[in-house]
Formats: structure tokens, C-alpha cells, sequence
């Protein structure tokens, strides 16, 4: 099964250095005795691997490991952060770092670093760094034997500080850059576009600081540009920091209207987040997407804007992450532990229950039968919650966010798919784009798929007739997107992919359907 990893919605509460046991603890002396008693146990258990273990083994390691394996026997979001990872964490929730500007990965462990997208304005595009160019070295040292988080921490580094790379684009022969490396910026909402002359479409990645003032701005584009109604796609969001989902919802609320609960073991972990005032879209119709890969401040939006009858949501059931992380820095990295639970206001819990799987859990009824609108409960799948919108519509919850429209994603043909895992679309089209006179028309001819066909037997990637008739409107669609990815943006090549999107098809009609409705009465 597909593992997800998620942001956790961070509650930062600082801890005086060298507090290791709360004031207000009455241990007694069978609680001292007990605490000593541990330690030691601890420290003969590190001696002995220290000192006998097959190969030898860093303090620190040991110490990084029993933190993580401690916290994760708490549950799955728990968790200890070594230095350089809660360096990583605070960069995703600030949304800035100094480096080069690119989104990197790795094909394979052995592979050299690829770039996917160059982040516009940044050292990377200004050096005409692209999608599909390699990175085969970072100051002398082969990115083939570096990790992906090892090679991008090469990367980054103070601004104004240089970093020496080789490059190699379709193929060719590796060039040498030296780039400046300057502040990045991290974008959470990384493009926007019309639709069609009334509904406008904002993509939103995760929640950090700067999200509400970026989705502000997307915002204000796309209704100067004509936007009636908007579709927010939360799909594959992670999640990110509580206050950005509570700006976010109550962007399109009333004042005092709820935005979600916190209900933990202690009193004062309980609070409820409202909207401080009315925000500057309460009256712009909505409809937000979800799927299995939204989770956390992705549920508290969607779970927010449902129950109050705010927005139509569409695709699949979210994640099921509702476990508040309390985030504690220490004097070397720092700890997050569950503190408490996320509620939609209408009382919902976010959190499923982790003893099973994803699919265990909400299949096959993922979409609670008709008798449970009704609240036989004796009918009701054991997990399910029932509860009301403002507008007394039965919403569902005991373990994510249910869509008010359920719509399955495309299924990727297994051709098209084995071409994506084997990154031959972007590969391919990295050479393309050298040629001069390319042009969308060209990439959608048939000649072109020939030549795609003949750098595919070249690079002996089996194929059938069968399955590239399956696939061709696929291939056709993911030639188009990594061409317009490298020539005019990631939002554009998301664009071309449109037409295979049936969520944002149907999100799109709900809106058109919404304004028709609307004008007509």
C-alpha cells in the first residue's frame, strides 16, 4: 500500500533547558526508584552495544533511535527531530531557505539528482536550469552516490555563499555552473488559473506562514480576471501549521464562526478557533477537492468549510489525521508528542483509528448507505459519525473528511503508467525542448509520437500495440505537460493534464451549476 508522510499540525511550546520532569509531579519514592531504575537500564543496554555491537555505532545514533522508537510507541505522529531535521521542519512551516531554487529528486538510489520544477526568479532559473536537466555533481561529489536529502542539503547553504554543479541536459555532455545561492522563497500556493470565464482554480501544497498572504493574492488575480466561483484543490496536501488552516477557513467565514476544536487530555489543551472577523470572501461560491493523500490542516479546511455550508466537496475521503503535536525544541533537535484531537464544528472527529489500514477502514463503505442519513444506527458502519451542517445536511465523520461528491481519480493505463515510473515522458522531452521550432502543435502530430515510440525501443522499454492504444490519449496528455512544464511553468503542465482530470471536471460543473442556479433565480 502507499505510504503517505504528513506535516503535523504544530502547537510550538518551548521547555526551559535541563526541565526533564514536570515541577508538579508528585513521584514519591517508588516513582524515584522506578525513573532510576530505568536509566540505568538504559545505560548498560548502550554500553553493551557500544561496545559489543558487530559494527561500531555513534552515541548519537543510539540516542536519536531509542528517542524515535519511544515517541513512535505513542502513535505514528509522535516523533523526535535531530538537529538537522527540525532545521528541515522549520523551513516548511516559515517557508523560506537560502540555496539554488529547484524541486530535486532521485529515479533510483543510484541515479544522479534530476531537477523537476526551477522555482521562478531564483538562482536556478536565472542560471537556465529546467525539468529534466541532471545534476551530476554538487562541489566535486557524484549526486549518483548521495542520498536526496544529502544532495540538497549540499545545496543549500548561507545566502551569498557559492555552490559548484555539473549539469547535463538530454543526454549531453555535463556543464559546469557556479550559482550564488540567495533565499528561497517556499511557495505553498504555487499557481492559480481560470477554468473557464467564471471559475477560477487555485492550488494550495501545504500550509506554512506565508499561505494566507499567498492565497490572497491568487484570490484577488483570479476574480480581476473574472472568477465567479473558485475550486481549492486540497488534494495530496499534507497539512501543515494550525494557524495557516485557520486563516485559511476563515478567509471565506463569518465572524465567531468555528474553524475547528482541540479537545486533549488536559483542560488547558482545550480551545476552539473561530474566525476573529469576517473575511473578504464569505459570499464566493466554493468547492474544494480531496482525495486520500489530504490530511490534517487539509482536513480542518475542508471539514471546516462543510459543515458550514460553505463550500461542495468533491473526490475522496481524506487521510484521517487529527492528532494535535505539541512541538517542544530542546537543546539538541526537539520532540513532538500527541497533546489532543482535532473536531470540525459540528462536533466530528478528524482522527480514524490507525489499527487498520486506509482501505481497511473506509472501504467498501466508504460512502455510508442511504439508512444512515436517516440514523438507524444499527445499520451504521462502526467508524461512522453523523452530524449536521449549519444548514441541518447529514455530514459524516469518525475518521476523515467524507466529500459531499464522491468521484473516483483516472486511472493512469498500465503502459502510461510504467512510463511515468520509469520518468521517460520527462527524459525524453528534455531533449526535445533543445530542438529548434518545437511547438505544442508538433508535440501533438503523430510524427512526434513516432519519434517517442523510436527513443523508447532505443532505450529498450518494451512496448505493444495494444498497450499504446490503451495509453495514447495518456501519452499524448504527459508529452504535452512536460513540454509546457519546461517551457512555460509547472502550472501550465498541470493545465495540460486537465482533460484526464474527472475531480476538477466535476468540481468545475458543480460551480457552473451553482452560478446557473444562482442567476437564474
Amino acid at each position: 500500500m502507499r505510504k503517505f508522510f504528513f506535516f503535523s499540525l504544530l502547537v510550538v511550546l518551548v521547555l526551559a533547558a535541563g526541565r526533564s520532569w514536570p515541577e508538579h509531579v508528585d513521584e514519591g519514592a517508588g516513582g524515584l526508584y522506578a525513573r532510576r531504575d530505568a536509566l540505568n537500564t538504559y545505560r548498560q543496554v548502550a554500553s553493551i552495544v557500544k561496545e559489543n555491537a558487530a559494527e561500531p555505532v555513534k552515541e548519537n545514533d543510539l540516542l536519536d533511535a531509542s528517542l524515535e522508537g519511544m515517541l513512535h510507541h505513542l502513535d505514528p505522529h509522535s516523533n523526535y527531530y535531530t538537529p538537522s531535521a527540525f532545521k528541515d521542519l522549520m523551513e516548511d512551516v516559515e517557508g523560506k531557505f537560502s540555496g539554488l531554487g529547484m524541486l530535486v529528486a532521485k529515479p533510483t538510489p543510484s541515479s544522479p539528482l534530476l531537477v523537476v520544477s526551477p522555482i521562478p526568479d531564483t538562482p536556478a532559473s536565472r542560471a537556465g536550469l529546467r525539468s529534466g536537466d541532471l545534476i551530476m555533481e554538487v562541489d566535486g561529489e557524484p549526486t549518483g552516490k548521495m542520498t536526496t536529502r544529502e544532495a540538497v542539503r549540499k545545496l543549500k547553504g548561507p545566502a551569498g555563499t557559492d555552490v559548484t554543479i555539473k549539469v547535463s541536459r538530454g543526454g549531453g555532455s555535463a556543464q559546469e555552473l557556479t550559482l550564488t545561492r540567495a533565499p528561497i522563497p517556499k511557495y505553498s500556493v504555487p499557481f492559480s488559473f481560470m477554468l473557464n470565464s467564471d471559475v477560477g482554480y487555485v492550488k494550495i501544497n501545504t500550509f506554512g506562514n506565508t499561505t494566507v498572504r499567498e492565497l490572497k493574492r491568487h484570490l484577488k488575480s483570479l476574480i480581476r480576471n473574472g472568477a465567479k466561483s473558485v475550486v481549492i484543490d486540497l488534494r495530496d496536501n499534507p497539512g501543515g501549521s494550525l494557524p495557516a488552516a485557520v486563516g485559511v477557513a476563515s478567509l471565506f467565514l463569518h465572524e465567531g464562526q468555528e474553524v475547528v476544536s482541540v479537545r486533549g487530555r488536559e483542560l488547558g489543551m482545550n480551545r476552539v478557533y473561530a474566525a476573529d472577523s469576517d473575511g473578504p470572501y464569505t459570499k464566493i461560491p466554493l468547492a474544494v477537492l480531496i482525495n486520500r493523500g489530504s490530511a490534517s490542516a487539509s482536513e480542518i479546511v475542508s471539514g471546516c468549510l462543510q459543515d458550514h455550508d460553505r463550500a461542495i466537496i468533491v473526490g475522496e475521503r481524506s487521510w484521517g489525521k487529527g492528532l494535535v503535536q505539541t512541538l517542544s525544541p530542546l537543546q539538541r533537535g526537539a520532540v513532538a508528542i500527541t497533546t489532543g484531537r482535532y473536531y470540525t464544528p459540528s462536533g466530528r472527529l478528524i482522527q480514524r483509528d490507525y489499527s487498520h489500514s486506509y482501505d481497511a477502514y473506509f472501504f467498501p463503505d466508504e460512502q455510508p448507505k442511504a439508512e444512515i442519513a436517516k440514523e438507524k444506527k444499527e445499520e451504521r458502519p462502526p467508524y461512522v459519525q453523523v452530524a449536521h451542517t449549519d444548514n441541518g445536511r447529514p455530514v459524516y465523520g469518525g475518521g476523515g473528511i467524507a466529500p459531499d461528491v464522491k468521484v473516483a481519480p483516472y486511472k493512469i493505463p498500465e503502459l502510461g503508467l510504467k512510463l511515468e515510473q520509469k520518468r521517460a515522458f520527462l527524459n525524453f522531452m528534455a531533449k526535445q525542448v533543445e530542438k529548434e521550432g518545437l511547438t505544442a502543435k508538433k508535440v501533438e502530430s503523430p510524427a512526434f509520437a513516432d519519434t517517442f515510440k523510436a527513443y523508447l525501443k532505443a532505450r529498450e522499454i518494451a512496448i505493444t500495440s495494444k498497450g499504446w492504444d490503451q495509453s495514447a490519449e495518456y501519452i499524448h496528455k504527459a508529452l504535452l505537460r512536460e513540454y509546457f512544464t519546461m517551457t512555460k511553468g509547472q502550472g501550465a503542465g498541470f493545465q495540460a493534464m486537465l482533460p484526464l482530470d474527472l475531480q476538477v471536471q466535476k468540481a468545475e460543473a458543480l460551480m457552473d451549476q451553482q452560478l446557473a442556479e444562482k442567476k437564474a433565480s
